[in-house]
């Protein structure tokens, strides 16, 4: 099943593709002028008919008996005079392959359609203002005339759209009309059908090979909406019903029995019960992090076969988030966390630089909260109305967001996760530093769970779950502490140090203090945050040391530039020298990679490399 997602995923992007393509070349047949589009600007439709005197023309027959063998013989005018036209190969229609030959009606001599004559032809088939300016024979294929299949004369006019009259070259037919407009309407009737090798058909391989794309995307989302139905991942909150489970912890201690409702998967029905699993990815099942033990026989996911092994699964290993209580009498925890869920008011939000909020909240809770640094909680985002840009943008901020359209949306209920840049000590208050995500072009949506916070009021209330310690420093440790990060990489990393320096305080100079190594990454000095903060502190506390590096810096700007990964290479020998150092990562995936590459290339273990990949 793991296989056939992958396939209806890349599948689904192509056919959209494809879709956005047809929708796009569709408004433009919607709404263009098809004479235009039809080459037929400065054509010239109807000819006067000339009588002719036909005692004064060769006979036909014997015509025929000279230029045979001929299929057909008939009488044309052209530039007004009269012709036999005689058809030596016939095609089915008149631009497929066929060979003529003209006569003159009146002497009975051959007649060859040379230079001047198509442009004679041309001339008296165009009424615009322009003038002649070259005259071409072309062979097929010709890039205007895709389904002409016999040479033609391409006479081309002096006009503010660019006309092109073809002759066919063996009977003087005008074969069509093109110009500019025709040219815009051929190239979006190739888009619609398909037609990207030219043919002048939509019959053609790329268009059969679509048709089993899209087939194949039919078939295995069929597939796929079964698989979920029989695994019971659809539920209809109309129909729910509650069923009884039995809980035990890893050890087989009984942890009493709880009630589920069967439209919540069982990792939120347990938060329900204040029972919190480790979950980073809030229940997309791609972390696999919220492991239970149930009843073997339960079918697996494609997220249970990506995280456990044949054997786990026989044991009944599954994820919590990816199945219900309707089949299930027991469950084991595997990993139960000390998180609870509380209620946070927020109590202050303010820009910390044109994108970057800090948001401080206050519990419900009378019992002061307690994590290692590093730590995170996971919001639960309601459903809601939503604005791509904030209310309360300063004034000194508006231009930086006035790139960006002003979008109201609807948003579903979703978790999302963000990192604590610590606790005021003063006022016990919970620090968050996120990062405003604005959306690219008006079809997409921002980001969801930042634009809501961001958006919240003083007073305002919010859940969240937490916190979850996955990121922290290695307890006991007196090693050489380096932080790498960028943007709202920036809260993790924050209360790292300041966990730091606190405990240092408290030491009262029993130890030598960990020396800190902190390079930060912004592209302006706007974007660099609690920057005066930091350089205080490195005044402060001399194993501090305090690096913020510029991107795009103003040309005021002294400081570092580049990135923090490559000041921290340049770097490499201060933040070494008193030994084997760890290092702490938390920014944008190019910053991660580059920087765990850098470190893999001078030889830093594994485990001494920690990092928080938020993006």
């Amino acid at each position: 099943m793991n296989l056939v997602r992958k396939i209806h995923k890349w599948a689904s992007v192509i056919v959209g593709v494809q879709f956005l393509i047809w929708l796009g070349s569709g408004m433009y047949f919607n709404f263009m002028d098809h004479t235009k589009a039809a080459g037929h600007t400065y054509k010239v439709h109807q000819h006067p008919s000339l009588a002719w005197n036909t005692l004064a023309l060769q006979e036909p027959a014997d015509v025929l008996r000279q230029y045979a063998p001929s299929t057909t013989l008939s009488l044309i005018e052209l530039a007004q005079k009269p012709y036999y036209l005689l058809n030596h190969q016939r095609g089915l229609y008149a631009n497929f392959v066929n060979k003529h030959s003209l006569v003159d009606a009146r002497t009975g001599l051959p007649v060859t359609l040379d230079v001047d004559f198509a442009r004679q032809l041309a001339s008296a088939s165009y009424n615009g203002p322009g003038e002649i300016v070259s005259a071409t024979l072309l062979q097929p294929p010709i890039a205007d005339l895709l389904k002409q299949k016999n040479p033609v004369w391409q006479v081309n006019f002096a006009d503010e759209i660019n006309t092109s009259v073809y002759v066919e070259a063996d009977s003087g037919r005008i074969a069509g009309h093109s110009d500019d407009d025709k040219r815009l309407a051929d190239f979006f009737l190739k888009l619609h059908f398909m037609d990207y090798a030219n043919e002048g058909s939509f019959n053609s391989a790329l268009m059969m090979v679509f048709a089993f794309i899209a087939l194949w995307l039919s078939g295995t989302g069929l597939v796929w909406t079964i698989d979920l139905a029989l695994r019971g991942q659809y539920k209809i909150k109309l129909f729910a019903r509650k069923t009884t489970v039995k809980l035990f912890d890893r050890n087989q201690k009984s942890l009493g029995q709880v009630a589920f409702s069967n439209h919540k998967n069982l990792l939120d029905g347990l938060v329900e019960h204040n029972i919190i699993l480790p979950s980073t990815c809030g229940g997309g099942g791609t972390c696999g992090r919220c492991r239970i033990m149930i009843n073997q026989n339960v079918k697996s996911t494609a997220a249970d076969l990506q995280h456990f092994s044949g054997f786990e699964l026989e044991q009944g290993y599954r994820l919590a988030c990816q199945h219900f209580s309707d089949d299930v009498e027991h469950m084991t925890l595997m990993d139960i966390t000390d998180a609870k869920k509380y209620q946070l008011e927020l109590v202050s939000s303010k820009f910390l630089s044109p994108f970057i909020k800090e948001l401080r909240f206050t519990t419900q809770s009378k019992i002061p909260m307690r994590y290692k640094a590093g730590a995170f909680m996971r919001f639960f985002i309601p459903k809601a109305s939503g604005c791509s840009v904030p209310l309360d943008v300063p004034e000194l901020l508006q231009q930086d967001w006035q790139h960006i359209d002003r979008l109201n949306y609807q948003h579903g209920a979703c978790s999302r996760s963000y990192s604590l840049a610590g606790i005021d000590d003063t006022t016990n208050e919970l620090v968050f530093v996120i990062k405003l995500q604005s959306a690219k072009n008006p079809s997409v949506l921002p980001g969801i769970g930042s634009n809501y916070l961001g958006n919240l009021r003083i007073g305002d209330r919010v859940e969240a779950l937490g916190p979850f310690e996955e990121f922290y420093a290695s307890p006991g440790s007196d090693k050489t502490m380096v932080l790498v990060g960028a943007g709202s990489g920036m809260a993790p990393l924050k209360a790292l140090i300041e966990e730091q320096l606190a405990l240092h305080r408290n030491n009262k100079g029993d130890k030598p203090p960990r020396p800190l190594h902190f390079f930060y990454g912004a592209r302006n000095e706007n974007d660099v945050i609690y920057v005066d903060y930091f350089y205080e502190l490195a005044k402060q506390y001399p194993h501090f040391h305090y690096y913020p590096v510029l991107s795009r810096p103003d040309k005021g700007w002294l400081g570092a530039t580049g990135y923090a990964q490559h000041v921290l290479a340049l770097n490499w020998q201060n933040v070494v020298e008193q030994g084997e150092p760890e290092f702490y990562l938390c920014g944008p995936k190019g910053l991660m990679d580059d920087t765990i590459r850098l470190l893999r290339d001078k030889g830093v273990p594994e485990s001494n490399i920690a990092f928080d990949e938020f993006s």
